[in-house]
């Protein structure tokens, strides 16, 4: 008996390179344009977009706009029991953004404390405008939504994140 090929879009490299771009797009400079983005807290940040209900929470207590979220976002077995590893489960993360180093589209600023920033290059901005399909505006809306928590430390964010996972989510 032979098993039947199950194509998983969540792990086509091609989806994941843009949501990476899209997410450095968006949160990887602060407001005076310096890099902010850590691997810790790039992995924070695909965290939240995959549980946009963790996100409104979030955004909820600190009295930002919420995202308008589909049953499917609300209720599937991923939002209501969300996944602990992909908070600390840097590899992927790190093959991603080599793979944007090599293309020129994402760069690395290592600060005086050693704390490596990555932020996206002209070549990565050019290519962010050109993900236009529905998919990646939607995930470009909610990155928006994330503008309010990119200021903040790892620690602070995962503080946030941390009772959700804990102790799930109630309505």
């Amino acid at each position: 008996m032979s098993k039947l090929p199950i194509y998983i879009p969540d792990s086509e490299v091609y989806l994941k390179l843009g949501k990476m771009i899209l997410l450095l797009n968006n949160l990887s400079r602060n407001s005076k344009k310096e890099p902010i983005l850590t691997l810790e807290k790039i992995a924070a940040f695909e965290f939240l977009t995959k549980h946009p209900v963790i996100l409104n929470r979030i955004l909820y207590l600190k009295n930002k706009e919420l995202i308008n979220l589909s049953n499917t976002e609300k209720y599937s077995i991923e939002a209501l029991f969300p996944d602990r590893g992909s908070l600390f489960n840097f590899s992927d993360i790190k093959t991603l953004l080599n793979l944007l180093i090599a293309y020129k589209m994402v760069d690395v600023k290592i600060k005086k404390d050693f704390e490596v920033n990555y932020f996206i290059t002209e070549i990565g901005l050019d290519y962010a405008k050109t993900l236009n399909s529905k998919y990646f505006i939607r995930l470009d809306n909610i990155y928006k939504k994330l503008n309010s928590l990119k200021s903040l430390s790892y620690s602070n964010i995962n503080k946030f994140i941390e009772p959700y996972i804990r102790y799930g989510i109630k309505d």
